[in-house]
Protein backbone atom coordinates (compact mmCIF):
# COMPACT_ATOMS: atom_id res chain seq x y z
CA UNK A 1 0.00 0.00 0.00
CA UNK A 2 1.36 3.36 -1.14
CA UNK A 3 0.18 7.00 -0.34
CA UNK A 4 2.26 10.69 -0.23
CA UNK A 5 1.06 12.99 2.60
CA UNK A 6 0.24 16.22 1.59
CA UNK A 7 1.47 19.27 3.78
CA UNK A 8 -0.75 21.99 4.62
CA UNK A 9 1.03 24.39 7.40
CA UNK A 10 -0.86 25.14 10.41
CA UNK A 11 -3.15 22.44 10.21
CA UNK A 12 -3.21 18.43 10.74
CA UNK A 13 -1.56 16.59 7.87
CA UNK A 14 -3.31 13.20 7.63
CA UNK A 15 -2.52 10.64 4.81
CA UNK A 16 -4.31 9.54 1.63
CA UNK A 17 -7.87 7.95 2.60
CA UNK A 18 -6.49 4.63 2.14
CA UNK A 19 -4.89 3.83 4.78
CA UNK A 20 -7.84 5.40 7.01
CA UNK A 21 -7.36 2.23 9.74
CA UNK A 22 -3.70 3.76 10.05
CA UNK A 23 -4.13 7.23 9.40
CA UNK A 24 -3.02 8.65 12.74
CA UNK A 25 0.60 7.29 12.53
CA UNK A 26 0.66 9.52 9.10
CA UNK A 27 -0.07 12.73 11.26
CA UNK A 28 1.76 15.79 11.71
CA UNK A 29 1.01 18.84 14.51
CA UNK A 30 2.39 21.83 14.14
CA UNK A 31 4.34 23.05 16.99
CA UNK A 32 5.36 26.49 15.82
CA UNK A 33 3.76 28.45 13.66
CA UNK A 34 5.72 27.73 10.27
CA UNK A 35 4.27 29.91 7.09
CA UNK A 36 3.63 28.45 3.63
CA UNK A 37 6.47 30.00 2.26
CA UNK A 38 9.93 31.69 3.33
CA UNK A 39 9.75 34.90 2.94
CA UNK A 40 13.22 36.39 3.85
CA UNK A 41 16.47 35.77 2.87
CA UNK A 42 19.72 35.25 4.34
CA UNK A 43 21.78 38.83 4.82
CA UNK A 44 25.39 37.89 2.52
CA UNK A 45 27.59 40.72 2.82
CA UNK A 46 30.29 39.15 0.26
CA UNK A 47 29.58 36.13 -1.69
CA UNK A 48 29.38 36.66 -4.99
CA UNK A 49 27.81 32.80 -4.97
CA UNK A 50 26.06 30.63 -2.32
CA UNK A 51 23.91 27.44 -1.75
CA UNK A 52 22.81 25.63 1.59
CA UNK A 53 21.98 22.09 0.95
CA UNK A 54 20.12 19.26 3.58
CA UNK A 55 20.89 16.07 4.18
CA UNK A 56 18.71 14.94 1.15
CA UNK A 57 20.48 17.10 -1.08
CA UNK A 58 17.27 19.71 -1.47
CA UNK A 59 18.31 23.38 -2.18
CA UNK A 60 17.72 25.30 0.65
CA UNK A 61 18.95 28.32 -0.66
CA UNK A 62 20.99 29.56 -3.66
CA UNK A 63 22.04 32.73 -5.01
CA UNK A 64 24.47 32.77 -8.10
CA UNK A 65 24.82 28.90 -6.89
CA UNK A 66 26.60 28.35 -10.92
CA UNK A 67 28.43 30.80 -11.46
CA UNK A 68 31.86 29.66 -12.22
CA UNK A 69 34.60 30.79 -9.75
CA UNK A 70 37.90 29.47 -8.14
CA UNK A 71 37.60 27.11 -6.27
CA UNK A 72 40.87 27.71 -4.65
CA UNK A 73 42.13 25.14 -1.67
CA UNK A 74 38.28 23.75 -1.09
CA UNK A 75 39.64 21.11 -4.05
CA UNK A 76 41.61 19.42 -0.87
CA UNK A 77 38.09 18.04 -0.50
CA UNK A 78 37.70 16.36 -3.77
CA UNK A 79 41.64 15.39 -3.21
CA UNK A 80 40.50 13.50 -0.08
CA UNK A 81 38.36 11.74 -1.44
CA UNK A 82 39.78 10.66 -4.67
CA UNK A 83 42.84 9.44 -2.24
CA UNK A 84 40.50 7.66 -0.32
CA UNK A 85 38.73 5.99 -3.05
CA UNK A 86 42.14 4.65 -4.07
CA UNK A 87 41.60 2.10 -1.13
CA UNK A 88 45.75 2.55 -0.14
CA UNK A 89 46.58 2.75 3.32
CA UNK A 90 46.92 5.62 5.67
CA UNK A 91 50.05 3.90 7.46
CA UNK A 92 51.77 3.53 4.04
CA UNK A 93 55.07 6.21 3.78
CA UNK A 94 54.63 8.84 0.72
CA UNK A 95 58.68 9.96 -0.36
CA UNK A 96 58.21 13.96 -0.31
CA UNK A 97 59.45 15.23 -3.91
CA UNK A 98 59.24 19.21 -4.12
CA UNK A 99 57.59 20.79 -6.76
CA UNK A 100 56.94 24.49 -8.23
CA UNK A 101 53.82 25.37 -6.51
CA UNK A 102 53.49 29.04 -7.24
CA UNK A 103 53.87 31.81 -5.25
CA UNK A 104 51.90 33.18 -2.52
CA UNK A 105 50.43 29.08 -1.49
CA UNK A 106 50.25 27.45 1.63
CA UNK A 107 52.88 24.88 2.23
CA UNK A 108 53.91 22.74 5.20
CA UNK A 109 57.15 23.32 3.55
CA UNK A 110 58.58 19.54 3.80
CA UNK A 111 61.68 18.65 2.19
CA UNK A 112 62.54 16.87 -0.56
CA UNK A 113 62.83 12.81 0.36
CA UNK A 114 61.06 13.54 3.52
CA UNK A 115 58.78 10.48 4.57
CA UNK A 116 55.38 11.04 5.49
CA UNK A 117 52.75 8.59 6.22
CA UNK A 118 49.66 9.51 4.15
CA UNK A 119 47.02 9.32 6.53
CA UNK A 120 49.48 12.45 8.42
CA UNK A 121 49.91 14.25 4.85
CA UNK A 122 46.27 14.13 4.39
CA UNK A 123 45.49 15.64 7.45
CA UNK A 124 47.78 18.40 6.34
CA UNK A 125 45.85 18.95 3.27
CA UNK A 126 42.67 19.73 4.58
CA UNK A 127 43.50 21.28 8.06
CA UNK A 128 46.36 22.88 7.78
CA UNK A 129 45.36 23.58 3.78
CA UNK A 130 48.99 22.43 2.73
CA UNK A 131 49.38 22.51 -0.69
CA UNK A 132 52.69 20.42 -1.14
CA UNK A 133 50.59 18.30 0.79
CA UNK A 134 48.30 17.90 -1.72
CA UNK A 135 50.46 17.41 -4.56
CA UNK A 136 52.14 14.44 -2.72
CA UNK A 137 49.32 12.89 -2.09
CA UNK A 138 48.46 12.72 -5.73
CA UNK A 139 51.59 12.29 -7.10
CA UNK A 140 51.66 9.29 -4.59
CA UNK A 141 48.53 7.67 -5.67
CA UNK A 142 48.01 8.15 -9.38
CA UNK A 143 52.16 8.99 -10.28
CA UNK A 144 51.44 12.34 -11.37
CA UNK A 145 48.77 15.23 -10.65
CA UNK A 146 47.62 15.10 -14.37
CA UNK A 147 46.62 11.57 -13.70
CA UNK A 148 45.01 12.19 -10.68
CA UNK A 149 43.11 15.34 -12.15
CA UNK A 150 41.39 12.83 -14.77
CA UNK A 151 40.33 10.72 -11.49
CA UNK A 152 39.02 14.38 -9.52
CA UNK A 153 37.10 15.11 -12.57
CA UNK A 154 35.45 11.77 -12.90
CA UNK A 155 34.46 11.82 -9.10
CA UNK A 156 33.17 15.09 -9.59
CA UNK A 157 30.65 14.15 -12.65
CA UNK A 158 30.02 10.47 -10.78
CA UNK A 159 28.67 12.91 -7.40
CA UNK A 160 26.75 15.25 -9.67
CA UNK A 161 29.13 18.16 -10.05
CA UNK A 162 28.07 19.58 -13.02
CA UNK A 163 30.55 22.77 -13.58
CA UNK A 164 33.13 22.09 -11.95
CA UNK A 165 36.65 21.30 -13.74
CA UNK A 166 40.02 20.42 -11.64
CA UNK A 167 43.44 20.60 -13.31
CA UNK A 168 45.11 20.37 -10.13
CA UNK A 169 44.79 19.00 -6.30
CA UNK A 170 45.10 22.23 -4.80
CA UNK A 171 43.64 24.77 -6.25
CA UNK A 172 46.21 27.04 -7.09
CA UNK A 173 44.65 29.46 -9.59
CA UNK A 174 45.01 28.28 -13.35
CA UNK A 175 42.74 28.32 -16.14
CA UNK A 176 39.99 25.95 -16.48
CA UNK A 177 40.34 25.25 -12.94
CA UNK A 178 36.78 26.24 -11.63
CA UNK A 179 33.80 25.30 -9.86
CA UNK A 180 30.28 27.10 -8.12
CA UNK A 181 28.90 27.66 -4.90
CA UNK A 182 26.34 24.60 -5.53
CA UNK A 183 29.14 22.09 -6.64
CA UNK A 184 30.99 23.22 -3.70
CA UNK A 185 28.23 22.15 -1.65
CA UNK A 186 27.51 18.78 -2.83
CA UNK A 187 31.13 18.09 -2.30
CA UNK A 188 30.80 18.94 0.63
CA UNK A 189 27.67 16.96 1.74
CA UNK A 190 28.78 13.75 -0.59
CA UNK A 191 32.14 13.95 1.25
CA UNK A 192 30.98 14.29 5.03
CA UNK A 193 28.43 11.17 4.48
CA UNK A 194 30.19 8.65 2.86
CA UNK A 195 33.79 9.42 4.14
CA UNK A 196 34.73 9.02 8.09
CA UNK A 197 38.50 10.08 7.63
CA UNK A 198 37.09 13.42 6.05
CA UNK A 199 34.65 13.72 8.89
CA UNK A 200 37.03 13.11 11.52
CA UNK A 201 40.12 14.94 9.84
CA UNK A 202 38.11 18.37 9.20
CA UNK A 203 36.98 19.05 12.97
CA UNK A 204 40.63 19.11 14.13
CA UNK A 205 41.96 22.52 15.25
CA UNK A 206 45.98 21.42 14.47
CA UNK A 207 47.77 18.83 12.53
CA UNK A 208 51.21 17.33 13.94
CA UNK A 209 53.41 15.89 11.51
CA UNK A 210 57.15 15.92 10.83
CA UNK A 211 59.13 18.81 8.21
CA UNK A 212 62.42 18.19 7.58
CA UNK A 213 63.02 16.04 10.38
CA UNK A 214 61.28 18.33 13.16
CA UNK A 215 57.85 17.73 14.68
CA UNK A 216 55.64 20.67 13.51
CA UNK A 217 52.27 21.61 14.62
CA UNK A 218 50.00 23.05 11.91
CA UNK A 219 46.86 25.42 12.86
CA UNK A 220 43.63 24.37 11.53
CA UNK A 221 42.33 27.20 8.55
CA UNK A 222 38.48 26.86 9.39
CA UNK A 223 38.33 30.05 11.85
CA UNK A 224 34.29 28.37 12.76
CA UNK A 225 36.36 26.05 14.39
CA UNK A 226 34.76 25.96 18.23
CA UNK A 227 32.92 29.05 17.12
CA UNK A 228 29.91 28.74 15.44
CA UNK A 229 27.21 26.02 17.43
CA UNK A 230 27.15 22.87 15.51
CA UNK A 231 30.26 23.44 13.08
CA UNK A 232 31.74 20.65 11.78
CA UNK A 233 34.13 21.51 9.10
CA UNK A 234 35.10 21.37 6.14
CA UNK A 235 37.36 23.31 4.14
CA UNK A 236 38.12 27.05 3.40
CA UNK A 237 39.83 28.46 0.24
CA UNK A 238 41.94 31.32 -0.75
CA UNK A 239 43.25 33.27 -4.23
CA UNK A 240 43.72 36.42 -5.30
CA UNK A 241 40.26 36.90 -6.64
CA UNK A 242 38.20 35.69 -3.61
CA UNK A 243 37.89 33.50 -0.38
CA UNK A 244 35.53 30.50 -0.54
CA UNK A 245 34.31 28.01 1.69
CA UNK A 246 32.50 24.95 1.79
CA UNK A 247 30.51 23.64 5.72
CA UNK A 248 29.27 21.81 7.28
CA UNK A 249 27.04 21.77 10.75
CA UNK A 250 24.38 19.77 12.72
CA UNK A 251 21.96 20.85 15.12
CA UNK A 252 19.36 18.04 16.27
CA UNK A 253 18.14 16.36 13.64
CA UNK A 254 19.38 18.80 10.89
CA UNK A 255 22.32 18.98 9.58
CA UNK A 256 23.36 21.41 6.96
CA UNK A 257 26.01 22.09 4.28
CA UNK A 258 27.29 25.14 2.19
CA UNK A 259 29.13 26.72 -0.17
CA UNK A 260 30.34 30.09 -0.74
CA UNK A 261 32.66 31.36 -3.07
CA UNK A 262 33.94 34.94 -4.21
CA UNK A 263 34.21 36.68 -0.65
CA UNK A 264 36.26 39.50 -0.84
CA UNK A 265 37.67 38.86 2.57
CA UNK A 266 39.30 35.94 4.44
CA UNK A 267 36.71 36.50 7.31
CA UNK A 268 33.65 37.35 4.78
CA UNK A 269 33.51 33.47 3.82
CA UNK A 270 33.31 32.48 7.67
CA UNK A 271 30.40 35.63 8.16
CA UNK A 272 28.53 34.77 4.96
CA UNK A 273 28.32 31.21 5.83
CA UNK A 274 27.62 31.36 9.93
CA UNK A 275 24.70 33.99 8.46
CA UNK A 276 23.55 31.48 5.71
CA UNK A 277 23.71 28.07 8.15
CA UNK A 278 21.88 29.97 10.58
CA UNK A 279 19.32 31.13 8.27
CA UNK A 280 19.02 27.75 7.79
CA UNK A 281 18.16 26.48 11.55
CA UNK A 282 16.00 29.43 11.73
CA UNK A 283 13.39 28.65 9.04
CA UNK A 284 13.07 25.03 10.27
CA UNK A 285 9.63 24.24 11.89
CA UNK A 286 9.48 21.95 14.89
CA UNK A 287 6.30 19.44 14.17
CA UNK A 288 5.18 16.29 16.27
CA UNK A 289 5.26 13.39 14.43
CA UNK A 290 3.98 10.93 17.07
CA UNK A 291 2.40 11.37 20.32
CA UNK A 292 2.05 8.43 23.01
CA UNK A 293 -1.66 9.90 23.78
CA UNK A 294 -2.63 8.79 19.66
CA UNK A 295 -4.12 5.45 19.25
CA UNK A 296 -3.03 4.41 16.23
CA UNK A 297 -4.47 1.17 15.85
CA UNK A 298 -6.81 -1.43 17.94
CA UNK A 299 -5.23 -5.25 18.42
CA UNK A 300 -7.04 -8.01 19.14
CA UNK A 301 -6.01 -9.24 22.58
CA UNK A 302 -4.36 -12.06 23.73
CA UNK A 303 -6.17 -13.44 26.73
CA UNK A 304 -9.66 -12.20 26.04
CA UNK A 305 -11.78 -11.65 22.33
CA UNK A 306 -14.05 -9.52 23.77
CA UNK A 307 -11.10 -7.04 24.42
CA UNK A 308 -8.80 -5.19 22.21
CA UNK A 309 -5.36 -3.87 23.39
CA UNK A 310 -4.47 -0.16 21.96
CA UNK A 311 -1.60 0.74 20.13
CA UNK A 312 0.20 4.62 20.90
CA UNK A 313 3.64 5.70 20.33
CA UNK A 314 5.74 5.06 23.35
CA UNK A 315 6.94 8.81 23.43
CA UNK A 316 6.44 11.93 21.93
CA UNK A 317 8.75 13.06 19.54
CA UNK A 318 9.11 16.07 18.07
CA UNK A 319 11.03 17.12 14.30
CA UNK A 320 12.12 19.69 12.14
CA UNK A 321 10.20 20.35 8.88
CA UNK A 322 11.08 22.32 5.92
CA UNK A 323 8.58 24.67 5.08
CA UNK A 324 9.05 24.69 1.19
CA UNK A 325 9.24 21.01 0.68
CA UNK A 326 6.11 19.58 0.35
CA UNK A 327 6.63 15.89 0.02
CA UNK A 328 6.67 14.21 3.50
CA UNK A 329 6.65 10.22 3.61
CA UNK A 330 6.84 7.44 5.67
CA UNK A 331 7.56 3.76 6.14
CA UNK A 332 6.01 1.87 8.96
CA UNK A 333 6.23 -1.51 10.08
CA UNK A 334 4.06 -3.21 12.41
CA UNK A 335 5.91 -6.72 13.09
CA UNK A 336 2.91 -9.15 13.05
CA UNK A 337 -0.04 -7.59 12.00
CA UNK A 338 -3.10 -10.45 12.61
CA UNK A 339 -1.49 -11.25 15.65
CA UNK A 340 -3.27 -11.93 19.04
CA UNK A 341 -1.07 -9.03 21.30
CA UNK A 342 -0.62 -8.53 25.12
CA UNK A 343 -0.27 -5.35 26.82
CA UNK A 344 3.15 -3.29 26.94
CA UNK A 345 4.96 -4.55 24.33
CA UNK A 346 6.74 -3.35 21.73
CA UNK A 347 4.89 -3.94 18.28
CA UNK A 348 6.01 -1.68 15.46
CA UNK A 349 8.17 1.47 14.25
CA UNK A 350 7.49 4.29 11.94
CA UNK A 351 10.50 6.49 10.33
CA UNK A 352 9.12 10.19 8.52
CA UNK A 353 11.72 11.54 5.76
CA UNK A 354 11.17 15.31 3.91
CA UNK A 355 12.45 14.38 0.23
CA UNK A 356 15.26 11.84 1.48
CA UNK A 357 15.82 13.70 4.84
CA UNK A 358 15.23 11.72 7.58
CA UNK A 359 13.06 13.53 10.04
CA UNK A 360 13.12 10.91 13.18
CA UNK A 361 11.26 7.63 14.33
CA UNK A 362 8.97 6.22 16.82
CA UNK A 363 8.35 2.66 18.43
CA UNK A 364 5.10 1.61 18.82
CA UNK A 365 3.42 -0.27 21.79
CA UNK A 366 0.58 -1.54 23.60
CA UNK A 367 -1.02 0.10 26.20
CA UNK A 368 -1.05 -1.24 30.14
CA UNK A 369 -4.74 -2.26 30.11
CA UNK A 370 -6.85 -3.27 27.16
CA UNK A 371 -10.60 -2.36 26.99
CA UNK A 372 -13.97 -3.41 25.24
CA UNK A 373 -14.44 -2.36 21.80
CA UNK A 374 -17.48 -0.96 22.55
CA UNK A 375 -16.51 1.54 25.43
CA UNK A 376 -14.55 3.57 22.16
CA UNK A 377 -16.42 5.87 20.39
CA UNK A 378 -17.90 4.92 16.87
CA UNK A 379 -16.14 7.08 14.89
CA UNK A 380 -12.79 5.84 16.26
CA UNK A 381 -14.11 2.17 16.22
CA UNK A 382 -14.87 2.59 12.64
CA UNK A 383 -11.41 3.64 11.92
CA UNK A 384 -9.68 0.63 13.41
CA UNK A 385 -12.71 -1.90 12.06
CA UNK A 386 -10.83 -1.31 8.49
CA UNK A 387 -9.25 -4.36 7.04
CA UNK A 388 -5.58 -4.66 7.92
CA UNK A 389 -3.60 -1.27 6.30
CA UNK A 390 0.06 -2.77 6.76
CA UNK A 391 -0.24 -5.63 4.09
CA UNK A 392 0.55 -9.10 3.50
CA UNK A 393 4.19 -9.28 6.14
CA UNK A 394 2.92 -6.31 7.83
CA UNK A 395 4.74 -3.51 5.88
CA UNK A 396 3.50 -0.51 5.23
CA UNK A 397 5.57 1.49 2.84
CA UNK A 398 5.28 5.47 1.73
Amino acid sequence: MSCKTCMRPLAIVLCSICALAFVRLCVLVPQATLAAQIDSEPELEEAEGAALLDTGGNVLYAYNEEERFPPASTTKVMTAMVALDSGRSLDEMVTIREDDLGEGGQLADYGDGDQVPLGELMQVMLVYSGNDAAYNTACHIAGSEEAFAKLMNAKAKEIGMTNTHFVNSHGMDVDDHYSCAKDLAIMGRYAMQHYPFICQTVVMEEAQTTVRGYPTVLKATDQLLGKFDGIRGVKSGAVADGYSFVGASGRGDVQLYSGVIGCKTPMGRFNDTATLMEWGYENFGEYTISNSSWVTRMQPYAYDFGYKVPLSAVQDVTCSLWPNIKDVSYKSVLVRPNALMGTNSICGWADWNQKGRKMGGALYGTHERPVRQSSWPLFVSALFDEPDPMGEGGLDEQ
